[in-house]
């Protein structure tokens, strides 16, 4: 997993990894101006495809453009420094950087008066070096101008760590910032840049590894941080060559009532496609026919029920003694919200001991008995939208960081593990560590989404993922399939089921690469 952290997060990691000594720190210099080079030739892989223009400030976000300058200058590009404060006023590692670029015989170019800026647009690449993720207020005088230039120039730019003028913590925009198809952030990710709206200024987010020491990183960080390809690998329930669908996993899913069939079908094949052995489906059983037409692969439960065609309070005894023969219990998706169904939800939560998914109107029948969510004897997973968790737990802020520590205080305090969804999604498990999967896109806002992330969740469950890593991969799944289909089906005409039937094409990913990478989509 890698770290998420403020931007006062990561000014400690870096001075105290530094440790006064520039010698370092213009090694740590040195190693992102390797990662920005990577992403200039995977831009512009052809030298003679254009020249450069990197805008350069007068901190180490210039003196990261002047290294990137001078390694671009070794391998053949053109390249045009343009700076924004004289050569006397840089200090330090900014300084040494650019002394090596202009022992390249680097071009070089002050800035005094904003019109010299003008043509940017003769450039094919502009790389945005001017400010770095500490920025407090607004840019001001030539730097908004320059920003101004940057985003007028209609050509690719390239942002040096953020953003200038992006706030890394609340990922709100200034007055002026540089709008970017691609970030280079070093060390870390900055948690302003995996939320709205920052995240959408950052364009492609890559992370340079900066090689930053272990003991510091730990010190100075929180339980925070987003998975790699490589943790999601390790996360996949292992196959059984020789196992019987019993053993990958039996999943229990009391879903559905009249009128909303389609979220009990669309939880119980996103369950089975995510690889469990058996998906027992338990819905009233006036629905038990037309259910029959619409799925084949679920084995199908009546339930008595109430007059309006939801699950009775009636069968609770029937159900845990289902559920507890099995791995994990679904409750919620489609069942509405009459007093007998709710009743029954909260009577299962005391009563089953298997791992236990609450969603959807599973959530709502605590609404006014949000105290009995604490009763549980099972292992957890509530995975409530915005909505849903203001109607439980009162309003969250919009401040990520606020917005977290609100979420753990939920999870640690009902010893459950909390998946609040939206973009990004965000899992807190029992013991407040953390983990945001900024993945999907707004396609994915369409009804029956969740109930596919429900069914995936509680399949991992079932086939022996602790709710933790259930959580964490099950989301991350969801994500990606959402991306897959969106790159099929573009974001408006997405729906749930195309989000299930991309399931496969996640797991193939996952099972055949073997190298460690970020995640793919947003993390290109």
């Amino acid at each position: 997993m890698i770290a998420v952290v403020t931007t006062d997060q990561m000014k400690s990691i870096d001075h105290e990894s530094i440790g006064g000594n520039s010698a370092v720190g213009y090694s740590y210099m040195h190693k992102a101006g390797i990662g920005l080079c990577e992403a200039v030739e995977a831009i512009l892989p052809d030298v003679d495809d254009g020249d450069i223009a990197i805008i350069c400030g007068k901190g180490n976000n210039g003196g990261d453009g002047y290294v990137l300058g001078r390694l671009l200058l070794d391998k053949g590009y053109q390249v045009m420094c343009y700076s924004l404060c004289p050569e006397d006023a840089l200090k330090g590692e900014a300084r040494l950087a650019l002394d090596d670029y202009l022992a390249k015989e680097g071009n070089f170019f002050y800035i005094d008066d904003i019109a010299e800026l003008e043509g940017l647009d003769r450039f094919s690449l502009i790389v945005d070096a001017l400010l770095g993720t500490g920025i407090q207020g607004n840019p001001k005088r030539i730097y908004a101008e320059a920003i101004k230039h940057i985003n007028n120039s209609a050509k690719p730019i390239l942002a040096v760590d953020t953003p200038s003028g992006l706030n890394n913590d609340t990922g709100e925009p200034s007055a002026s910032v540089v709008k970017a198809h691609v970030t280079i952030t070093m060390g870390f990710p900055k948690i302003g840049q995996l939320f709205y709206p920052g995240r959408s200024f950052c364009g492609s987010l890559h992370i340079k590894d900066l090689g930053y020491p272990l003991d510091v990183v730990e010190k100075n960080s929180s339980l925070i941080s987003i998975g790699t390809r490589r943790d999601l690998e390790k996360l996949v329930p292992s196959r059984k060559p020789a196992g019987s669908k019993f053993e990958h996993g039996l999943a229990c899913l009391v879903c559905g009532s009249r009128g909303m069939l389609g979220s009990a079908r669309l939880a119980a094949l996103a369950a089975l496609r995510t690889g469990c052995g058996m998906a027992h489906l338990c819905i009233p059983e006036s629905q038990l026919s037309v259910m029959a037409t619409m799925v084949t692969e679920p084995v199908l439960h009546p339930l008595l029920e109430t007059t309006k065609g939801t699950p009775s309070v009636k069968n609770v005894d029937e159900i845990v003694s289902k559920a507890n023969a099995m791995q994990a219990l679904l409750v919620g998706p489609g069942i509405s919200h009459s007093p007998s169904t709710s009743n029954l939800v909260r009577q299962l939560l005391q009563k089953v001991t298997s791992p236990m998914v609450l969603d959807a109107d599973g959530l709502n029948a605590f609404k006014n008995h949000v105290g009995k969510l604490k009763k549980h004897p099972q292992e957890l997973i509530i995975t409530p939208h915005a909505k849903e968790f203001e109607r439980l737990f009162g309003p969250l802020p919009a401040n990520p960081i606020d917005k977290i520590e609100q979420l753990v205080a939920v999870a640690t305090s009902f010893l459950c593990t909390l998946v609040f969804k939206g973009n990004p999604t965000i899992v807190v498990d029992k013991s407040g560590e953390t983990v945001i999967a900024p993945l999907g896109n707004s396609g994915m806002a369409t009804a029956g989404s969740g109930d596919v992330l429900a069914g995936i969740i509680t399949s991992l469950i079932a086939q022996g993922c602790s709710t933790r890593d259930a959580a964490v991969l099950g989301v991350s799944i969801h994500g990606l399939a959402g991306e897959i289909a969106g790159e099929i089906m573009g974001e408006y005409s997405l729906i749930a089921s195309d989000i299930l039937n991309a399931i496969h094409k996640v797991f193939n990913e996952l099972s055949f690469v073997n190298t460690p990478g970020i995640l793919p989509g947003f993390y290109q």
